[in-house]
């Protein structure tokens, strides 16, 4: 009998390179909204004065009212609010609360207008 199959494909890369799929939106922590838009602002070709960027594969942006911060000596930012534990261990500072209800209200919007997809980046959600 066979219990499990695993299986590989290039759908979602496909999808991702010749950019179709479903429309997405962004939900990124409040403030954060141009992150992806700026990049490290690295050139190859530092004196090509004519360069391209892809279009973003998203097209609306949620900024999620939350806040946490790495508990680190070298932290410059306040650290006021509630301590928990990360995944890996390390200790966090969650400075302000994830709004359910705002983000709650952005997402119904965005459905209303067909997007059905989005991505998360939230500040330290690595952990």
């Amino acid at each position: 009998m066979i219990e499990w199959i695993r299986m590989g494909t290039t759908v979602a890369t496909n999808a991702l390179l010749e950019r179709k799929g479903e429309r997405m939106a962004l939900v990124i922590t409040n403030g954060f909204r141009d992150l992806l838009y700026i990049g490290n602002q690295a050139r190859p070709k530092i004196f090509d004065l004519k360069i391209e960027m892809p279009k973003g594969l998203y097209e609306a942006v949620i900024e999620a009212k939350e806040r946490v911060i790495l508990d680190h000596p070298t932290c410059q930012l306040t650290t006021k609010g509630r301590q928990v534990n990360a995944t890996n261990g390390e200790k966090l500072w969650v400075i302000e609360e994830l709004d359910q209800e705002h983000l709650k209200s952005e997402l119904k919007k965005i459905h209303e207008i067909g997007i059905s997809s989005i991505a998360v980046v939230l500040m330290h959600s690595y952990m």
